[in-house]
């Protein structure tokens, strides 16, 4: 056999080794590549959406946090319920501010008006214009404390005892004798009727001026 044929026989055999491990071999493990690489990328679409559902439902969470925070607000500026103490140490703090010197804080019935219900206080204190104009302000905006919910409704005003004639020019501000109706707010208890009226006593707050005397009771309110 001569050297070229040789030659040929030996390339030939290479070539069939080359052709056996390519099917049997290569072309197989390419396949087990491709489904790889194909798994990998199915797994990382679910990643994203798993991750895209996790950033929606830490959304979710914290908007919670905050309708929580805020249902928390709402609940103290119209609460379940009177909190009648809390009501009226707001309101004391409220003169304390404003300068006011408080006689008598007396509550009314509580009247249902649609889902919510109302508290009426009749409210006795002496000041100037300017310490009654400063706490109708700190009233109307208490709520933004938070704090309760309260409207001014009614108001009278003299010129306190003592103090009958007017003052001379450049006096500065006379005191005056305030009657104040205050109306504060809280969940209806259900219902369209006004609720069982319940026994209202005359209040004197802790900052009220010594000497003065507290009215008698007035369950009415008005």
């Amino acid at each position: 056999m001569s050297h070229k044929v040789r030659l040929l026989l030996v390339a030939l055999a290479l070539l069939v080794v080359v052709v056996l491990c390519w099917f049997f071999l290569l072309n197989p493990l390419r396949g087990d590549i491709t489904a790889t690489n194909d798994s990998i990328q199915v797994e990382r679409t679910k990643l994203s959406a798993a991750q895209a559902k996790l950033a929606q439902a830490q959304g979710t969470r914290e908007e919670g946090e905050k309708n929580q925070a805020r249902l928390v607000e709402l609940a103290k500026i119209v609460p379940a319920s009177e909190e009648l103490p809390s009501l009226l140490l707001q309101i004391q703090d409220l003169a304390d501010q404003s300068g006011i010197a408080f006689i008598a804080v007396t509550p009314g019935d509580l009247v249902q008006s649609g889902r919510y219900a109302i508290l009426p206080l009749e409210l006795e204190f002496t000041g100037t214009f300017f310490d009654l104009t400063d706490f109708v302000y700190r009233a109307e905006q208490m709520a933004a404390g938070p704090g309760r919910l309260l409207a001014v409704k009614a108001l009278n005003l003299k010129l306190a005892s003592g103090d009958a004639t007017a003052p001379a020019a450049g006096a500065g501000s006379p005191d005056l004798d305030v009657t104040m109706t205050l109306y504060a707010f809280q969940m209806a208890n259900g219902g369209t009727g006004a609720t069982p009226p319940t026994t209202a006593s005359s209040t004197q707050p802790t900052g009220s001026t010594s000497g003065q005397t507290v009215p008698s009771t007035n369950p009415s309110g008005q």
